[in-house]
């Protein structure tokens, strides 16, 4: 009875890290993504995410500040910037459409008007930019038919003309994946060698670049669960993936000569099914009953073979 009563536990444990797995938060990914993406101009802009316009729930997804207005963006991204950049993001199961690109000027022009004094904001100091995964072919049709006309700058890269703001469409797929793979990287069609050339990248970065990278790392990784566990040899990528993201901690803990850390970070690829407690245990250096007595102890679900 107790044996029965356990393994109910444990399927009802799994069935709610699924569900929470499902909740993919693909905002604050694209946040964390974006400033990765514009790294090299950090010290040049502030980022702000779910920027608050009005007192009801009325936000923007990202604004991005010059801090200095003259200031040259090396990022082909931000080469449309002026002082106040407004960011607008789809996921890819979400839709960008034509009132998608109303409610971005819309915010615009709150934007605008929201400091406590007349034109403090000037309307051409704004800009829109409007992202996602595929491209937003009925939208830019759309746009058309509405007198507005767009151009190809550069490879992903497209600006809209004849509205009031400065305005562009990013299509990450079709971005340059050696300037842009963090952006590019954020999609539910990962390929495996996107994800080696961004655990590539990630593995360069400063403990705080990396705390941001582990944001997206697990939105990439949940999306696309299913790829990721069918590619031959996952789960070297993804323990490279964690070598990668815990690297300086993982050093730290072996001076001290702890191993909780690591344990836990190993379990936490079991009960997601990417590796299996063999390989858990031995990567953790530890037999197969003690890796999982840990792993018990510790609140993780040990998935049914």
């Amino acid at each position: 009875m107790e044996k029965e009563q356990t393994k109910n536990q444990q399927e009802k444990n799994q069935q709610e890290n699924q569900k929470k797995s499902q909740k993919l938060q693909w905002h604050p990914a694209f946040c964390s993504a974006l400033r990765l993406e514009l790294l090299e101009d950090a010290e040049n802009l502030e980022f702000t995410d779910e920027f608050q316009l009005t007192e009801k729930p009325l936000q923007i997804d990202c604004t991005v500040v010059k801090v200095k207005r003259d200031c040259k963006i090396k990022n082909e991204i931000g080469k449309i910037f002026r002082k106040h950049n407004i960011f607008e993001y789809k996921s890819p199961k979400d839709e960008l459409n034509i009132d998608t690109f109303y409610k971005a000027v819309a915010y615009a022009c709150l934007y605008k008007v929201l400091p406590n004094h007349v034109d403090e904001i000037p309307a051409e100091e704004i800009t829109i930019t409007l992202i996602r995964d595929r491209k937003p072919v009925k939208m830019m049709h759309e746009l058309e038919k509405s007198g507005y006309g767009y151009k190809k700058e550069a490879a992903g890269i497209y600006y809209v003309s004849g509205v009031m703001f400065p305005v562009q469409i990013i299509v990450s797929s079709e971005l340059d994946v050696d300037m842009h793979v963090q952006l590019k990287a954020l999609t539910d069609r990962l390929e495996e060698s996107l994800l080696r050339q961004y655990l590539l990248k990630v593995s360069a970065f400063s403990e705080r670049e990396k705390n941001l990278a582990d944001v997206v790392l697990q939105v990439i990784v949940n999306s696309n669960m299913e790829k990721v566990q069918k590619w031959k040899g996952s789960e070297r990528i993804m323990c490279e993936a964690l070598r990668v993201l815990m690297a300086d901690e993982l050093n730290e803990e072996r001076m001290e000569g702890q191993r909780e850390g690591l344990i836990r970070a190993y379990a936490s690829l079991v009960q997601d099914g990417i590796i299996t407690v063999e390989t858990g245990a031995e990567k953790a250096g530890m037999s197969v009953d003690d890796f999982t007595k840990e792993m018990k102890q510790a609140g993780y679900v040990i998935p049914a073979v």
